[in-house]
């Protein structure tokens, strides 16, 4: 099934955008894209990173630029169909969130990390075990680690003789022997850098996790990192490292500071922690300017209401040109203003370079989850193609200022669903459509940007995307980039919270409701009833006291950390977890303070909008693959990506599903990717979009293939460890692919 582009849809789409060109100003003060430090790292290019090449996959996504692309080519689409497995290892405890690392490849040794974040080595060609690194014994026995982990980074001195690899796990960088997997103990503290130092609050209060591991230039080792997306957070700085020493070399502020350019863009509230604004997605650098590249995410808290901070809240959802060695700003562009609905820019920028009628233009390619796509000049910032600042609907909820525009690229067009409609709605069955249908008359809907309510809006697309973190591949031969995107709504809610509360008179029941209210709701829901497949209920806990604190405390698998929650709270929260009651009785309130400016209160519910068996409750295709014409700014074509094995043994077929990982391209015309929730992985030919080859994995690949060539034999490989947001099963394999001997 191949899908035409040129929708109706999309034609009204550039029609509105069109309209409205001559009546909306662009927001200069708010993108400002020329800093004024420009490029100090320019004169610094004749540094070149020798596995920083298309033929090897010594690189997380196969090069600093994060193209994902490979000149190999003695696979191709005349053989493809050949391809076998060569090779599979097992590294023996297939538990959650599952492997997302996209292995790298380096002198015949294969690293990639584990759920437990342990770093492996294999023998690229045959998978044998080399060594493990197990991060777990040089930590308290109480800590654990959640495992989304994107892999590692290798490291070597200009004489190539001092060779580490980087495991970043939860908030510290080890670095350990490239060759024996040793810990480097003059490395940082003992072998490794606390990353909760060097911020500008307490260590104690810093929670950041480093799910996409940092990127190297010469000598410095630039790192980003998750931080939680409730209130209170930690600010989503980037920061600079020694990479031999671990010694810190500079910080930039995704929060400015009081004195720093943006500050102005955010009313803050007294004694609000403020956090977010994080570049999860990872980082990407041009070697010959010397120049670090990222994405950053909404500011905290990112779910669907932002009174706390009015403003439009730079460098939020912006993304950003640094100088790799001193870490100041060159440029910025802000993809979204005061972001209130967790559109966060996910991968980290693409930098290619289009070439059409023999001359060349480098750009930033940024992906985000409305499906929108900013082409931007790499070396100023500006957009390639127009962008306008469209008028977009108001808050009606108390003490929300959204944003009164915000920017749209003219091209490439939305590589999704932005509204919906009634005729969006799924009719895989009858039984399906009138489920739907009777549930989508219960909510208000809109246009992208449309706010949360009270009552409920349908958001198109929701929070999983549009584009995940998987990026995108790009062939420099033809200018042609290609993308997975997720078709899948959310029902954006809010709930106002007890302001002003006698916490003297209240219950530990009743005080632990409000914490869960306003730490848990967006994952669990309201009353505590989940939201499946991902967050289950938490009505009928069957854990003990101590083993609530200590994932509370600790995280597990998907489960994040809340360091703020400490001591009485704590308890407060375990209590209402534990009882048997689904809401506590409503609290007494305290005296008002009419001079307050403290912003309301809500607990916010972003549940999938689903059919009654848990399928996106539009109109298939829920995923697709797309290739985008990067020089034109034009959809090639679509193609639906993946099915769902219970859907096809009924004769629905051709649905897509939605997909967590990333694709590669190489030279043989292929592009390659798993990612789907029938866990397979595929080869498409890239000029049309057809299915050439797939195998079924043992679990699904919710990670980013490589693309290696070891003893003159090409290979494939992927991690396969399934669970992730599909909710699919738990695996253990990671699986080469070659042509038979």
């Amino acid at each position: 099934m191949r899908i035409n582009y040129v929708s109706g849809r999309h034609l009204l789409f550039l029609s509105v955008l069109l309209f409205f060109i001559a009546c909306t100003a662009r927001m200069d003060s708010l993108q400002n894209p020329s800093g004024t430090n420009k490029s100090s790292g320019a004169q610094e290019g004749q540094w070149k990173n020798r596995l920083n090449n298309h033929k090897e996959w010594g690189i997380y996504r196969g090069h600093s630029s994060g193209i994902q692309y490979s000149e190999l080519d003695q696979i191709n689409t005349g053989n493809v169909q050949k391809l076998e497995k060569a090779w599979e290892y097992h590294h023996g405890n297939p538990v959650g969130p599952g492997m997302y690392a996209n292995p790298i490849i380096i002198d015949g040794l294969l690293y990639f990390t584990t759920p437990e974040v342990n770093a492996v080595a294999l023998d690229a060609a045959t998978g044998k075990e080399v060594w493990v690194f197990k991060p777990g014994k040089h930590v308290n026995a109480a800590r654990t680690f959640r495992g989304r982990n994107r892999g590692l980074v290798y490291w070597e001195d200009v004489n190539g003789k001092n060779k580490r690899i980087l495991n970043f796990v939860k908030d510290r960088v080890y670095a350990v022997d490239a060759k024996t997997g040793a810990l480097i103990q003059s490395f940082g503290e003992n072998g490794y850098i606390d990353l909760r130092k060097n911020m500008p609050i307490a260590p104690e209060l810093v929670d950041i996790e480093t799910t996409t591991q940092g990127i190297v230039y010469k000598n410095i080792l630039i790192v980003g990192g998750r931080t939680p997306e409730e209130s209170p957070s930690t600010p989503g700085d980037v920061r600079g490292y020694d990479v031999l020493t671990g010694e810190f070399k500079w910080i930039f502020h995704t929060i400015p500071q009081p004195g720093e350019f943006g500050y102005n863009t955010w009313k803050f509230e007294k004694d609000e922690r403020y956090g977010g604004t994080n570049p999860w997605g990872g980082l990407t650098l041009d070697e010959e300017r010397g120049w670090v590249f990222f994405a950053t995410g909404s500011a905290a808290p990112d779910f669907i209401y932002g009174g706390m901070r009015k403003g439009a809240n730079l460098f939020a959802n912006t993304v950003l040109a640094l100088d790799a060695t001193t870490g100041k700003r060159i440029w910025h562009y802000q993809t979204v203003h005061h972001d209130i609905w967790d559109y966060d820019a996910p991968p980290a920028p693409i930098l290619a370079t289009v070439t059409s009628n023999g001359k060349s233009r480098d750009i930033v390619v940024q992906l985000t989850k409305q499906g929108l796509t900013f082409v931007l000049d790499r070396k100023t910032g500006e957009p390639v193609f127009p962008v306008v600042e469209l008028p977009v609907p108001p808050s009606k909820v108390p003490g929300e200022e959204a944003w009164p525009t915000q920017p749209f690229p003219l091209r490439p067009p939305p590589l999704n669903r932005t509204t919906l409609r009634e005729s969006d709605l799924s009719n895989i069955t009858p039984e399906t459509h009138a489920y739907v249908l009777n549930k989508f008359r219960q909510h208000e809907t809109g246009p992208l940007y449309t706010p949360a309510s009270m009552a409920g809006v349908i958001t198109m697309p929701g929070h999983q995307g549009g584009v995940e973190w998987g990026g995108a591949a790009f062939d420099p031969r033809t200018n042609v980039m290609f993308v997975n995107v997720n078709e899948a709504p959310t029902i954006h809610s809010l709930k106002p919270l007890a302001a002003n509360v006698d916490m003297a008179s209240a219950t530990p029941l009743q005080r632990g409701a409000m914490i869960y209210n306003t730490n848990c709701t967006a994952c669990h829901g309201v009353n505590k009833v989940g939201n499946p497949p991902l967050f289950p209920p938490l009505t009928n806990l069957k854990l003990s006291s101590d083993s609530i604190k200590s994932i509370l405390t600790h995280g597990r698998g998907m489960m994040p950390t809340f360091k703020q929650i400490m001591g009485g709270q704590l308890n407060d929260l375990v209590a209402y977890l534990k009882s048997s009651d689904i809401e506590a009785e409503p609290v007494k309130t305290a005296t008002t303070d009419p001079a307050s400016d403290r912003a309301p209160r809500y607990a916010n519910m972003t549940p999938f909008f689903v059919d009654q068996n848990g399928y996106p409750a539009i109109s298939p295709p829920w995923g697709t693959l797309n290739a985008i014409d990067l020089d034109k700014g034009e959809i090639l074509w679509k193609v639906p990506l993946g099915e769902y094995p219970e859907l096809v043994a009924k004769g629905i077929r051709n649905t897509g599903t939605k997909s967590f990982g990333g694709p590669v391209v190489t030279a043989g015309n292929l592009v390659f990717i798993a990612a789907t929730a029938d866990e397979k992985i595929r080869a498409f030919d890239k000029r049309s979009g057809i299915v050439l080859w797939e195998y079924q994995l043992p679990a699904g690949g919710y990670a980013t293939p490589s693309v290696y060539m070891i003893n003159g034999k090409q290979y494939i490989v992927i991690a396969a460890g399934g669970g992730g947001k599909n909710g699919t099963k738990h695996g253990d394999s990671v699986i080469a692919f070659a042509l038979p001997n």
